[in-house]
């Protein structure tokens, strides 16, 4: 019985929400500003990565050299302008609207606030959750374990009491080093999704 959980916390992209298509086309596009094309391919084997260690990624492969500031502005804006196509991962999304027990749930993603808001808007999703924590709550994003403890802290649950719905290794590792049991929605057979 000691092994049972006590508190959720879900990844939001491509965990509890299937994003990849706004994120790709966001971030391609603001690239494409800039001059810099990247292949959708390559794109999604980058799942996980933080905003700017993702633009880092690019300009290190491609050597452009880029407004940094710029692509940052611009592809979470235009994440947060399509936000009403961000479609949820049903089984993930029947856990956290599950009220039919009392763990505390928390959502714990590199996504920056901005894009979280209006994700969770645009899905009726924002009630499903007591803390929200975001990129811009901790100094490190995923694979650092800064994000899921804080989650966890500020649920007031001891971390290996949380068990972590995630779909990138990044997360997951996060997870791990969290000292925290883990579901890779990727590979649970009830959760996986087409993202």
């Amino acid at each position: 019985m000691n092994d049972l959980p006590r508190a959720l916390i879900f990844d939001c992209d491509g965990t509890l929400l299937l994003t990849a298509d706004i994120h790709f086309t966001a971030i391609s596009t603001a690239l494409d500003n800039q001059g810099v094309t990247i292949e959708k391919d390559w794109y999604l084997r980058q799942s996980g990565l933080s905003r700017l260690d993702l633009v880092k990624k690019v300009a290190l492969e491609t050597g452009a050299v880029l407004d940094v500031a710029r692509f940052c502005r611009e592809s979470i804006g235009a994440t947060v302008a399509l936000a009403h196509c961000a479609r949820p991962n049903p089984p993930v999304v029947a856990l956290a609207r599950d009220r039919s027990n009392s763990m505390p749930k928390a959502l714990a993603t590199n996504s920056e606030l901005p894009i979280v808001t209006a994700f969770l808007h645009a899905t009726r999703l924002s009630e499903c959750f007591d803390v929200v924590v975001t990129r811009e709550d901790v100094s490190q994003p995923k694979p650092h374990p800064a994000i899921f403890l804080l989650a966890a802290r500020q649920l007031g649950i001891d971390p290996q009491h949380c068990l972590v719905f995630e779909d990138s290794p990044e997360g997951l590792a996060a997870a791990d080093s969290a000292g925290m049991k883990s579901i890779d929605v990727n590979n649970t057979d009830i959760f996986r999704n087409s993202d």
